[in-house]
């Protein structure tokens, strides 16, 4: 049985989540009621138009199912006192758009069963380890994508004051509870104002999705979450981005 843990949003990659985990109930579990509640007061719906609940998962379920069951019918089997579910759920209630578009993109692009695409696997990677950047510096991006750590962390660190990390993916918010440095996301970035809200940051990453801009998983790029600066006190120090089993070098033509 997995321990609960009252205190899990109280580091910077859980910020996001704070407005719902303050009201989850206390020292022990949330019910899936309280997540319920949490869902109708916000008119939680699905592609579909369905409202979404968080129902007890009874058995286990192939991707397809899951995705087709989630659209028609707006029940999301979750399993309970489970962190993975858990943080699905509250990812659901952080940005729903996002999440209705990915359980779309699943239905259309999964809706002969077994035939997974190039697409569907970027947003399976996205769902479960994926980490949205957004501000309007390209550059700094630019770096990140080529791998130039100790150019975007380092020397430009100032400039991560005009950017803004939100962690989507449930499995990484999981693995955060015990963080290592080398916990890796898969990065979207969308260039909009590092003060965007919540709702239109959801708006925004979900039309990405709409739209199928990313088509392939190699679309999002690798970051280290724990070497966001103000993320780890340990990347105060410049010699944390030397470890090139965490911050591997670019790759060699």
């Amino acid at each position: 049985m997995e321990t609960w843990r009252e205190d899990f949003a109280n580091t910077p990659p859980f910020a996001h989540l704070t407005r719902w985990s303050e009201h989850l109930g206390g020292p022990d579990w949330p019910e899936l009621a309280t997540l319920n509640r949490a869902a109708a007061q916000q008119n939680l719906r699905n592609a579909a138009g369905l409202p979404v609940q968080f129902t007890v998962q009874s058995s286990r379920y192939s991707q397809h199912d899951y995705e087709m069951g989630i659209h028609s019918t707006g029940l999301v089997p979750s399993r309970e006192r489970n962190w993975h579910d858990l943080f699905n759920a509250l990812t659901w209630l952080a940005f729903p758009q996002t999440k209705a578009a990915l359980n779309a993109l699943h239905c259309t692009t999964l809706q002969h069963g077994t035939n997974r695409t190039s697409v569907s696997d970027a947003a399976t990677l996205f769902d479960e380890s994926g980490l949205v950047l957004i501000g309007d510096d390209a550059t700094l991006i630019q770096l990140l994508i080529e791998r130039r750590w100790r150019e975007a962390l380092v020397d430009r660190r100032a400039d991560w004051q005009q950017i803004k990390a939100y962690v989507f993916g449930h499995a990484v918010l999981e693995k955060l509870l015990t963080p290592w440095p080398g916990i890796t996301a898969k990065c979207l970035f969308v260039n909009i104002p590092a003060d965007t809200a919540l709702a239109p940051l959801d708006t925004a990453i979900s039309e990405v999705w709409r739209q199928q801009k990313i088509s392939a998983p190699a679309s999002l790029f690798p970051m280290p979450v724990l070497g966001i600066p103000g993320w780890w006190p340990a990347n105060e120090m410049a010699e944390f981005y030397a470890d090139e089993r965490v911050f591997r070098p670019p790759r060699r033509i």
